[in-house]
């Protein structure tokens, strides 16, 4: 559903900027009102808001009363000012906002673009609160639920690492020091034992703070550390700002694991992808299928009708396969007009039926060269059975597909009696 953000300002300058701003940076729709009046009409119509920017003053209501209008129909909030006191800023948070702005040059427009695209990702994000105290977490998860995070809990360490196994979307944790069975020192380090520091954010947290203790959780891997007590607002700031990196080197991590002609990952991506896979599912002993897939007599075409008509083969036929596989599935360009597919949890009874789909979807697919109609077929060569790593699938599949082609092309081999 398409986010939209309400824009509550009387300032016909400021609000038009943001009305714009907003829609040309972020393509998100915009609605633009003056007043308090005309807020609570909308509100009461029934339109829609995804996140609310309030300016705090208005003609019709001068003390923030727009605040309390937005809080009691649950509108998450944002909150624009020009001052901005001691007693403001306590009582902006007291309110329960989610952050404020203070109208002050560009930074204050670059900011709540930021702060808009964060809230509108967070309902992607997962964070994992991990303390012994269930009163602890009580009140962190109270602190988060504003801000639309998927949220988990953890008692302990271990607890914590079997939630982070069955949940890729975190990519957060906050975890407490002191805690039985495996503490926050003992969870970081078996953390980044799985989990670079630039893929998980780690903030510890302790109640016994120190420099010594900040420094000991640094060292142990984590990206941050707060004392207890701590404000509210210093823990959003330190929340948004690792969550940041993380997706900053995830964009980053995205740039260089793309083949750029596909779209799809490339080789190095499938083996770090891969190996992790591989050893999740000796944990788990749901080990996944790899399939190698070959493009049959691709030279032809190259030769035939350009590598540009080549090209094209190869980016459809990827965007194929991506339309028609799982989310969970990684598909990875190989080399050349080889790809590999990676299927987790797939029925054994439904492999060769799967792929042997895949493989007429393709050959029923009629490409273009100037007018002349031509086609492609491939080859596929399946490892179903448990090996010793994901190296040792890779080449099963490999030596499966060449069984494929030896057979004629155009078809599917498990290995064994086809």
């Amino acid at each position: 559903m398409e986010p939209i953000i309400l824009v509550v300002e009387d300032s016909q300058m400021y609000g038009k900027l943001l009305e714009r701003t907003i829609t040309n940076h972020l393509g998100f729709r915009t609605v633009w009102l003056q007043s308090y009046l005309e807020t609570e009409e909308y509100l009461q119509d029934g339109g829609r808001v995804t996140l609310a920017l309030l300016d705090y003053t208005l003609p019709d209501a001068l003390d923030g009363e727009i605040i309390d209008l937005c809080a009691d129909l649950k509108v998450p909030t944002v909150v624009i000012t020009s001052n901005l006191s001691d007693d403001l800023q306590e009582f902006l948070w007291s309110k329960r906002i989610l952050d404020y702005v203070i109208k002050e040059g560009a930074h204050a427009i670059n900011y709540i673009l930021d702060v808009i695209e964060r809230f509108v990702k967070n309902p992607q994000v997962g964070v994992l609160v991990v303390d012994d105290s269930k009163v602890a977490r009580k009140h962190m998860t109270a602190l988060l639920e504003p801000y639309h995070f998927q949220l988990f809990q953890a008692e302990n360490g271990e607890e914590a690492l079997e939630i982070l196994h069955a949940n890729r979307q975190i990519k957060l944790v906050l975890t407490d020091y002191a805690m039985p069975v495996c503490d926050g020192f003992e969870l970081t380090r078996r953390i980044r034992q799985i989990w670079p520091i630039e893929k998980l954010a780690v903030i510890g947290l302790s109640a016994k703070g120190s420099h010594q203790l900040a420094v000991k959780f640094i060292k142990f891997g984590a990206n941050d550390f707060l004392n207890k007590p701590f404000l509210s607002e210093m823990l959003m700031c330190r929340i948004n700002q690792n969550l940041t990196l993380v997706e900053h080197f995830e964009s980053l991590r995205e740039l260089s694991h793309l083949d750029h002609l596909t779209n799809v990952s490339n080789r190095r991506y499938l083996f770090e992808a891969g190996d992790i896979i591989f050893e999740n599912a000796r944990r788990t002993g749901d080990y996944p299928v790899v399939a190698m897939m070959d493009l049959d007599h691709f030279k032809v075409i190259n030769d035939k009708y350009g590598h540009v008509a080549g090209d094209k083969v190869l980016a459809t036929i990827a965007g194929m396969l991506k339309m028609n596989m799982r989310k969970s599935d990684i598909l990875s360009r190989y080399g050349g007009e080889e790809f590999c597919l990676i299927c987790r949890n797939m029925d054994s009874d439904q492999v060769k039926t799967v792929f042997d789909k895949w493989r007429q979807m393709i050959a029923d697919t009629v490409f273009d060269a100037e007018g002349v109609p031509y086609s492609v077929t491939v080859s596929i060569g399946l490892c179903v059975s448990k090996k010793d790593s994901f190296l040792a699938m890779i080449e099963e599949a490999d030596r499966n597909l060449y069984k494929a082609k030896q057979a004629g092309r155009n078809r599917i081999s498990l290995g064994g009696p086809e």
